[in-house]
């Protein structure tokens, strides 16, 4: 165990963390149990809420020494509930610590803008969400005590004051009792000697508590300095990781896109029409798995994918890949905003580009002319829909699109399983697939 180790240990049981009390509000239950569980250990007591209204109610209602508050919630957002929580006299004070996946500046920014004391950045480290709120804990615990001295030394200035003022008085009332009274000049004396052992006695107490108020201000400078210092580690390393992610995505599109031209290389020695088909399809199926990589690489946030240009260039490669002239099959696209984590952007990606390629292929044969509709929305159940339509010449009606051979539909229906979705095929002038899923909720991995 090294010396700084002990340190740590020995500072952690030196500080009573059995009187404080954390209110915890994040609405993913495994985000909770790895925090609660972590936190307990160190004998703090743990309340948890997982939406906004619930968490202001009980800060209310239970009075925590500190909140840590997830941004991204359902109802009302983190920034929100620290603005409603700043905005109430009864829990204005209590110390705020953001945990989120946003890094920008901006919501930084605006997190200190509507009152946080800090961030921490997920996902959750435990030993880092420990160390801000024993800072934290400390900081309040420090700024509390000060306080309470202002307002005893204060008290203590008042009465110098009125203990002044009466001496004032005495010295007055002496001047005249001299005045009037000659024989009264030794008491008198010893009255003033009296007054300036009091002073003498008030003023040394005064030097102590100044001085002990400066030590007190020394600390916390320098707990300050120490906090900003990990501060400015802390950014720099998730600077480091953002751009070794970035680089990684880059790496993978670049090894896809290899691997696609060496299909296309193998197909200039293979003269069977349907292998070279199936060559073609593998080479679109790399593509838009490397298009996504692609687009995390030139995004800034790491963890989500606009899934509407992705599909938008998806399509286009399509387009581009089986030659197809625009003015003879049209696409039209009827997309919203969508974000979505790469684990579900894969799968779908993949399902989309089966449905697309099924579409050109055999919905219209012998250069027929026609149009495919893409649609994808969120419904008001947080719910994906996505929807691909062509009025082609339709699928078989004797033929089940879940029980044939095709490796393109034993895709679609095995990645709709994979999305935990449902998939439906409608015959109407044309074909129509629809299909309702959810995004995959994945534990975050760095």
């Amino acid at each position: 165990m090294t010396l700084t180790t002990k340190n740590t240990i020995k500072d952690n049981r030196n500080f009573d963390f059995q009187k404080y009390t954390i209110l915890l509000v994040d609405d993913n239950p495994t985000n909770l149990e790895l925090v609660v569980d972590y936190l307990e250990d160190y004998g703090l007591t743990i309340l948890v809420s997982q939406d906004g209204e619930s968490a202001f109610n009980r800060a209310k209602y239970a009075n925590p020494d500190l909140i840590l508050l997830d941004v991204m919630m359902p109802g009302i957002d983190g920034f929100e509930t620290c603005r409603l929580l700043k905005a109430d006299p009864k829990t204005k004070d209590i110390p705020v610590i953001f945990m989120t996946a946003l890094s920008s500046t901006e919501d930084r920014v605006k997190g200190f803008e509507v009152g946080a004391v800090d961030y921490v950045v997920k996902p959750i480290q435990q030993e880092e969400v420990f160390a801000r709120i024993k800072l934290h804990l400390q900081l309040h615990s420090l700024t509390q005590s000060l306080e309470e001295k202002n307002k005893n030394l204060t008290q203590t200035n008042l009465l110098l004051r009125q203990e002044i003022e009466q001496r004032q008085a005495i010295e007055i009332k002496f001047k005249k009792t001299n005045q009037r009274l000659k024989q009264v000049l030794r008491e008198r004396t010893e009255a003033q000697k009296s007054l300036q052992k009091f002073n003498e006695e008030l003023e040394t107490i005064i030097k102590q508590r100044t001085f002990k108020l400066i030590e007190i201000n020394k600390r916390l400078q320098q707990e300050i300095t120490r906090r900003q210092q990990a501060e400015v580690i802390i950014k720099k390393s998730l600077k480091e990781k953002e751009m070794l992610l970035k680089e990684i995505h880059h790496r993978v599109k670049n090894n896809l896109l290899v691997v696609s031209s060496l299909l296309e290389f193998q197909t200039d020695y293979i003269k069977d029409p349907d292998i070279i088909s199936m060559f073609a399809d593998s080479q679109n199926r790399i593509y838009s798995m490397a298009l996504i990589h692609e687009q995390l690489y030139k995004s800034k946030d790491l963890a989500k994918l606009d899934f509407g240009t992705y599909l938008e260039s998806l399509v286009y490669n399509l387009f581009e890949s089986y030659n197809i002239n625009h003015e003879s099959i049209r696409c039209h696209l009827e997309i919203q905003p969508v974000n979505l984590n790469i684990e579900t952007a894969h799968a779908c990606g993949l399902l989309v580009n089966e449905l697309i390629s099924n579409a050109i292929e055999h919905g219209f044969p012998e250069q027929r002319k026609g149009n495919i509709w893409i649609g994808l929305k969120q419904n008001s159940n947080q719910k994906i829909v996505l929807n691909i339509r062509d009025d082609g010449i339709g699928f078989p009606e004797d033929l089940d699109f879940r029980e044939t051979e095709s490796l393109g539909m034993q895709l679609v229906c095995t990645l709709t399983e994979q999305l935990e979705g449902e998939i439906e095929m409608k015959r109407c002038q044309g074909t129509s697939f629809n299909l309702v899923f959810a995004e995959l909720n994945y534990r975050s991995r760095f």
